[in-house]
C-alpha cells in the first residue's frame, strides 16, 4: 500500500498545476526582470514537484515534473521570469485552474491560546532607603 504522501496515491493531474502555479510564483518573486533560460525552468518545476511529493525519492516527483512541464507555456527567446510567470498563470487559467487564497493558506493553522515561552523573572527595583537624614530637623 502507498504512503499518503506518495505521489501514487496522489492525482498526477490534479497535482501537476499546483507545481506550474508553484513555479510562476517563485519567478514572480524572485528576480522576475531576470531572462529565463530553458535549465532554470527545468530545474524550477523539478524542485517544486519535489516539495509537492514530501521530498520524497520514491514518491514520483519524476512523474509530476513530466506533467507540469507538459501543461507549460513554451519558453520563448529573451522572455523574462515574470513575463514567462504571466504566461504559465495565463495558461492554467484556460484550462480552469486558477491560484485562490485557499492555496495561501498556512499548511500549519495558527492555534490561538496557547501560552508561549516563560519569561525570566525581572527583578523588582526596591525604593532606595537614604542613608542620612534628608530633613533639615534631623540635623
Amino acid at each position: 500500500m502507498p504512503n499518503s504522501t506518495d505521489l501514487n496515491a496522489l492525482d498526477v493531474a490534479e497535482a501537476a498545476p499546483r507545481v506550474l502555479l508553484a513555479v510562476a510564483e517563485h519567478f514572480t518573486e524572485v528576480n522576475p526582470t531576470e531572462e529565463l533560460e530553458q535549465h532554470l525552468l527545468l530545474l524550477a518545476i523539478g524542485a517544486e514537484a519535489y516539495e509537492l511529493s514530501d521530498r520524497s525519492l520514491s514518491g514520483g516527483a519524476d512523474k509530476l515534473a513530466r506533467a507540469a512541464f507538459a501543461l507549460a507555456p513554451e519558453l520563448r527567446q529573451d522572455i523574462t521570469r515574470g513575463e514567462y510567470a504571466l504566461l504559465a498563470r495565463g495558461v492554467l487559467a484556460e484550462a480552469g485552474h486558477e491560484w485562490t487564497e485557499d492555496d495561501n493558506a498556512p499548511a500549519i493553522p495558527r492555534i490561538t491560546g496557547i501560552p508561549g515561552p516563560r519569561r525570566e523573572p525581572v527583578p523588582t527595583k526596591r525604593p532606595s532607603v537614604p542613608t542620612q537624614p534628608t530633613s533639615k530637623a534631623a540635623r
